[in-house]
């Protein structure tokens, strides 16, 4: 066993020591941004530039998760920062009176991914979102797409899309991603019906 390990480091594998295999619980902001401003859990961390997540605490209703941010939101460190941002702020606005600063945004993936995701960082980097979660108390989270709210330990998403249910102390509703409304623009109608029914949690 002790060979093995010696030949995968010198493969070029890294090993954590036990305390470092994930986040501990965080319960406040600026220490949860921080944390995840410095993680090294995976491989993912090589290329951010800045940390994917809201960098100030916000009082909202409305926590969204997506499943991972634009390469502009990485080389900027503004989140919604591109085309996608700007087409699911109009949506927000449009179907519900949002402005920027009473939702809060979330990614499942804390740093630039391209695009692409893995199991291991995927465990690495949900304890970042349960415990930004625990932080904002909000009142429904709005997952956008399969990924993000199988990503969560759910399943179904055809059968529970743009149906609200409660889990632990908030709603959740699942809707489709702004990639997927992209190729799909017939369910558009769909996705704002979606939004709509937030309205009365909001």
């Amino acid at each position: 066993m002790i060979r093995s390990l010696y030949y995968l480091k010198a493969m070029g594998y890294d090993f954590a020591d036990r305390a470092r295999l994930g986040p501990q619980k965080i319960d406040h902001f600026k220490a949860l941004y921080s944390s995840v401003s410095s993680c090294t859990l995976c491989n993912f961390y090589k290329s951010r530039k800045h940390p994917l997540m809201e960098r100030a605490e916000k009082s909202v209703k409305l926590l969204i998760l997506d499943t991972h941010a634009q390469k502009s939101e990485n080389e900027s460190g503004l989140l919604l920062n591109g085309s996608k941002g700007e087409i699911l702020q109009r949506y927000l606005k449009d179907a519900l009176g949002l402005g920027r600063d009473e939702f809060y945004l979330s990614y499942v993936f804390k740093c630039f991914s391209g695009g692409n995701h893995d199991d291991f960082s995927l465990q690495s980097c949900l304890p970042f979102f349960w415990n930004e979660i625990e932080i904002i108390r909000p009142k429904i989270l709005l997952c956008l797409g399969e990924y993000a709210f199988r990503a969560l330990g759910f399943s179904d998403f055809s059968s529970t899309r743009g149906g609200i249910f409660a889990h632990k102390n908030f709603f959740i509703l699942a809707s489709f991603s702004l990639e997927f409304l992209d190729k799909n623009p017939s369910q558009k109608k769909e996705f704002v019906s979606d939004l709509m029914k937030i309205k009365g949690y909001l």
